[in-house]
């Protein structure tokens, strides 16, 4: 059978009409003219016409053309499953494809699909190798997959319905638009399990501050029953909440809340237990998951007394001020008690001393407390405010001391529980402060506190272009576990060791420094002199007081937390944090991160990691091996080593005894216009009497394009010139 078609499409049709319009204009308009002149001419435009419309004669033949079924066979982790049975969930699902090809083929055009995190096509001979995948089945992916390949009219889907929690059929149906028959594979015997299927944390929180915990906590043949999700810090349970079970799988999704009380990681762990059981048996099930947070702060809050207006004191809360990461309140002595007025007090402009709202009130609401160059015995302080000031130190808080003729001993800190707590002995009697220039040694070059430049030989030429310091105040000794960071170059103290300039100490959670001088002002001076000293000064204070608050500690490298077993499924995504000095992000671009993972077998390799955005980097793990996996991120900043921290996580695969999720495919088949059943009692007529009905369609056999041809182009060339020179012969313009 010969068949014709157009290939010209509305724009060639378009060009064709304009064609045989403009031929039926010029045969009217030309009336005057011979005959075989308007011949020639309506010859040409049929021509043009013609090829416009892109005639093609095509050589058929009549078939039967069968709907198309698109078969999504579950090739993920749960399908390795046996069910007790001595063939897989897949080897099951397989063996009934493989047992009806015959119909199927009969009746429609199959086409087939394994799909795991994502779906591929695959052949009927290729379907006895297939082997269940590493990775958990990704229900969404699945279906778009199928989407993109050769339209179908419906889809049939092999799966226990065991995908991720976070994509279920909400996540599924929008990608493909066609019934969904789904065939349950699973156990004849449902089990009852609880299990967590996703947790969700923050990567880091701010001290003090409430942060939210999702979880997702999956519920198998548990209707009717009643579940409980908890939240616990130690001992404490921090939040719970309670959930009905109204179907024999449901996954329960619940959100909590707790309080970051300290810097550091903290340790949390989630529960969920059945409180209210249906099934009225003794053995309550439950299900735990530990996690951790880390917990920075937003701010340090800084309370700086002084004990009198100096140089030191104004440069020193100048340069507080100006750091944003610093919110400072700073109160300075302009009159002592000892000193007489000749007007009353009550007008005078100066406020009086607030002594109980610094120590006691507002104490807690600071991270760092500095009292510089001030007498506490001028004010007849009474001696539960040091107490107070211990236990702010006990309890995590950063106490700086700064020098002068009226600190230490001679400021009436000797005996006192501030005295306990320092990482020196005050000198015996009050003459404790002596004048003089002098340039400070560094006696523990390598401290963090001190290395404020890329190499050693960099830290010790800067330290040795400072402008000298001048006065410093005498100490005893120092205590055991305290640090000397700075020392005097020729005073000593009764032991014979060099006086301490800078001495740091930890107390209980928190940590005190003592600076024997009140001239540190003049380092900043010194940038004047030398331009490799123009952010000395700033540098210093501000590590000191992320040493104080705790945060010099803080890792500038970090692993975003992750649960002590992850999800069975590949690849693995983890999240590592570059942090800079005031732990804004570190891009990739200024920084080197290096990251080496230790499988099971204690084999090590290196990852690449990605940058998502800057300082946020994630990993992709694939191949993993059941058991414990250490990881370790080691990063380079300005040359030397900035920080590395180490994560552990232990991979199991998914249970070989997933329910069967009848609820999620049952789901899936409704809201698709679908229909579902148990593999084994799947009636294979009855879906085949749901495909649309065969019909007749012609097949081409052969297909000619004469249009294509240029001879065409030549025939309406040649009409054209005939009728250009029989017109000029007859006279005609």
């Amino acid at each position: 059978m010969i068949g014709l078609a157009f290939d010209g499409g509305a724009a060639g049709w378009a060009l064709a009409a304009a064609a045989g319009a403009l031929g039926v204009l010029a045969w009217r308009l030309q009336r005057g003219t011979p005959l075989r002149l308007r011949a020639l001419r309506a010859a040409a435009l049929s021509v043009v016409a013609l090829a416009a419309a892109q005639p093609a004669l095509e050589r058929l033949q009549a078939k039967l053309a069968k709907p198309r079924v698109a078969i999504v066979v579950d090739s993920g982790q749960s399908m390795g499953a046996k069910d007790g049975g001595p063939k897989t969930r897949l080897e099951r699902s397989v063996e009934w494809l493989l047992k009806h090809r015959e119909e199927l083929e009969a009746r429609a055009e199959p086409v087939l699909y394994a799909a795991a995190e994502r779906g591929r096509r695959v052949r009927w001979e290729e379907l006895a190798a297939l082997t269940p995948s590493a990775a958990g089945f990704d229900m969404a992916a699945a279906f778009q997959d199928a989407a993109d390949g050769p339209p179908a009219s419906r889809m049939w889907l092999f799966t226990d319905g065991a995908s991720e929690a976070a994509q279920g059929v909400d996540a599924a149906l929008p990608r493909w638009r066609a019934p969904v028959d789904a065939f349950g594979v699973g156990p004849r015997h449902a089990v009852r399990s609880l299990a967590f299927a996703d947790l969700r944390t923050p990567d880091f929180v701010f001290l003090h501050s409430r942060f939210s915990v999702s979880v997702a906590v999956e519920a198998a043949e548990l209707k009717g029953s009643e579940l409980e999700v908890q939240l616990w810090k130690g001992a404490t349970l921090a939040g719970s909440s309670r959930h009905p079970v109204a179907a024999d799988f449901q996954v329960v999704t619940a959100t909590l809340t707790a309080e970051a009380a300290s810097l550091g990681e903290e340790r949390f762990r989630v529960e969920a237990l059945v409180t209210r059981d249906a099934g009225a048996r003794q053995a309550k099930l439950r299900a735990s998951r530990e996690f951790g947070v880390q917990v920075i702060r937003q701010k340090y809050r800084i309370m700086y007394l002084a004990g009198r207006p100096s140089f030191e004191y104004s440069h020193l809360r100048e340069q507080l001020r100006a750091d944003p990461n610093h919110e400072l309140v700073s109160f300075v002595i302009l009159r002592n008690p000892e000193n007489v007025s000749p007007v009353p007090d009550q007008e005078l402009s100066l406020i009086p001393f607030p002594a109980q709202e610094i120590f006691v009130q507002n104490l807690m609401q600071f991270d760092l407390f500095i009292l510089e160059n001030f007498a506490y015995w001028r004010f007849s302080l009474p001696v539960h405010y040091l107490e107070g000031l211990k236990r702010f130190v006990a309890n995590g808080g950063g106490l700086l001391l700064i020098g002068g003729s009226n600190a230490f001993t001679r400021g009436g800190y000797q005996g006192t529980p501030v005295e306990e707590i320092l990482p020196v002995s005050l000198w015996q009697n009050e003459s404790d402060y002596s004048p003089g220039v002098f340039s400070p040694t560094l006696a523990a070059p390598q401290n963090p506190l001190l290395r404020l430049a890329d190499t050693p030989e960099a830290v010790a030429a800067l330290w040795k272009s400072l402008p000298p310091l001048d006065g410093f105040n005498r100490f005893l000794a120092v205590r055991q576990g305290a640090t000397v960071l700075l020392a005097h170059p020729t005073e000593r103290m009764p032991s014979g060791q060099p006086l301490p300039v800078v001495a740091v100490r930890e107390y209980g959670k928190g940590k005190v420094m003592v600076v024997g001088t009140d001239s540190t002002w003049r380092w900043r001076l010194g940038a004047g002199a030398d331009w490799r000293l123009s952010a000395f000064y700033a540098r210093f204070w501000s590590r000191a007081v992320q040493y104080l608050s705790g945060s010099l500690e803080l890792k500038k490298v970090r692993f975003a937390p992750l649960p002590d077993r992850m999800a069975p499924r590949e690849p693995a995504v983890l999240t590592v944090h570059l942090f800079d000095d005031g732990f804004r992000p570190l891009s990739g671009a200024d920084a080197e991160l290096k990251i080496l993972w230790t499988a099971p077998d204690g084999r090590s390799r290196s990852v690449v990691p990605r940058e998502r955005r800057p300082g946020v980097f994630d990993l992709e793990l694939t191949g993993l091996a059941e058991g414990p996996h250490e990881l370790r991120a080691l990063a380079r900043y300005r040359g030397q080593a900035w920080g590395e921290d180490r994560a552990r996580f232990v991979w199991h695969p998914r249970p070989p005894e997933a329910p069967l999720n009848r609820r999620r495919l049952q789901e899936a088949a409704d809201r698709s216009g679908g229909r579902y059943s148990d593999l084994e009692r799947a009636p294979l007529a009855e879906r085949l009497d749901a495909l649309p009905p065969v019909r007749r369609e012609s097949e081409v056999l052969q297909r000619v394009n004469p249009w294509d041809a240029q001879a065409w182009m030549w025939l309406a060339a040649a009409l054209l010139l005939a009728e250009w020179l029989l017109r000029r012969r007859l006279g005609y313009a």
